[in-house]
């Protein structure tokens, strides 16, 4: 399976991000933090030429350890960086000081430019922001396609939609996009993409793995396993390998699989 998504929309909002930098004061760039390295767009160093703050969301879905792995490299390396719980609202008064912070003598209210790859959680951190419902939001990729400038407390939102890279370098940050729904299901193969995921998950999640789907080793054929528990057959008891992997993305997907991370910052143990 080679992953490639980059439609005539992303291209455009590129090119719209960095004509737009010139009307705001400071950058909030979003990342996942399930996928804290993959989920940041190399195709658009320009946007570091402005302030900004490094987002980490999804931290509930998250390792803690991991992420905390992450929160001291990046700090290392001298990046603003706050972590956002945007159910339980953790982390909005940190990026309030954070903006303060970066703009303060400006004597009007500072503008700022919300970037990240699709599904990253944009509309939702700048309806919180807002204090209603200011932008779309839904589980697909996609669902923001033009530039939105939105009120919040203090502050001036532009919302950008989300936006990939032409080429991926390496098929295995491709997996890990899709694998969060950065990249259309559609054009994924569920197969493969859920057997990838589990072979991670065996080498570094093994037992809350093997703890839902109540697995014995790690060595057996796992998706036609889970299929068979979960009761995805066809006609025949035919085991439904497809059905089996989309059990397998939604519970990654929702967290019921638990708090996990797909990267550590150096790669060691990849």
């Amino acid at each position: 399976m080679d992953i490639q998504w980059y439609p005539g929309h992303m291209a455009k909002a590129r090119r719209e991000i960095l004509l737009n930098l010139k009307l705001v004061d400071l950058v909030i760039e979003l990342t996942d933090a399930r996928v804290p390295k993959s989920s940041r767009n190399p195709d658009i160093p320009e946007i570091h030429g402005k302030p900004y703050v490094l987002v980490a969301t999804k931290t509930d879905l998250a390792d803690p350890k991991r992420t905390k792995a992450w929160v001291d490299f990046w700090r290392t390396n001298r990046e603003k960086v706050v972590l956002l719980d945007v159910l339980t609202g953790k982390g909005f008064r940190e990026l309030e000081r954070e903006i303060k912070i970066i703009t303060p003598s400006l004597k009007r209210t500072p503008r700022a430019l919300i970037v990240g790859i699709p599904n990253v959680g944009k509309s939702s951190l700048i309806n919180k922001l807002a204090g209603k419902s200011s932008t779309k939001v839904g589980a697909k990729p996609g669902i923001t396609r033009g530039k939105q400038w939105i009120k919040a407390a203090g502050l001036q939102l532009l919302d950008t939609p989300g936006i990939l890279w032409p080429k991926f370098a390496d098929q295995e940050t491709a997996y890990k996009l899709a694998s969060v729904s950065a990249i259309r299901d559609d054009i994924s193969d569920w197969e493969e993409l859920a057997e990838w995921l589990l072979k991670t998950l065996v080498k570094h999640y093994w037992i809350p793995l093997s703890q839902r789907y109540k697995l014995t080793s790690p060595e057996a054929d796992l998706l036609a396993l889970i299929g068979s528990k979960r009761g995805c057959l066809r006609a025949g008891g035919i085991i439904d390998r497809r059905q089996a992997a989309q059990v397998v993305l939604q519970d990654f997907r929702s967290g019921r699989l638990g708090r996990i991370s797909l990267e550590v910052p150096n790669g060691e143990d990849e």
